[in-house]
C-alpha cells in the first residue's frame, strides 16, 4: 500500500539545536528509521538498501544556503539476490 504525506518545517534554530537535529538524522540512519515530529504531526521514514545523497551550497549576497536531500526506495521486501550473467565458456560444448 503506497501513501503519501508530506511533512514540513520552516523555522529559526540555533546552530547547537541544528546539530543536535544532524545527530538524530545521523542515529535515524543508523539504526533505520527516523521520526520527524511536530505538535500531532508525525512521520516516520525508514531508510533501507542505497540511499541517493544531493549536497547543495549558495552565496547570493548576504543570503547562505545549505540544502542535504537523501532519497531512497521503501520496499516491503528486499530484491532478490543479486543479478548473475555468465557466457559459454568454449570448454563447456
Amino acid at each position: 500500500m503506497r501513501v503519501n504525506k508530506l511533512f514540513k518545517y520552516d523555522g529559526l534554530q540555533q546552530p547547537d539545536t541544528i546539530a543536535a537535529y544532524l545527530e538524530a538524522v545521523r542515529d535515524g540512519f543508523a539504526s533505520g528509521e527516523i521520526t520527524l515530529t511536530q505538535g500531532e504531526d508525525v512521520l516516520t521514514l525508514a531508510p533501507k538498501g542505497v540511499v541517493a545523497v544531493t549536497v547543495e551550497g549558495k552565496l547570493k549576497g548576504e543570503d547562505r544556503k545549505l540544502k542535504l536531500t537523501f532519497r531512497w526506495k521503501e520496499r516491503e521486501q528486499e530484491c532478490n539476490g543479486p543479478l548473475l550473467i555468465t557466457a559459454r565458456d568454449d570448454g563447456d560444448a
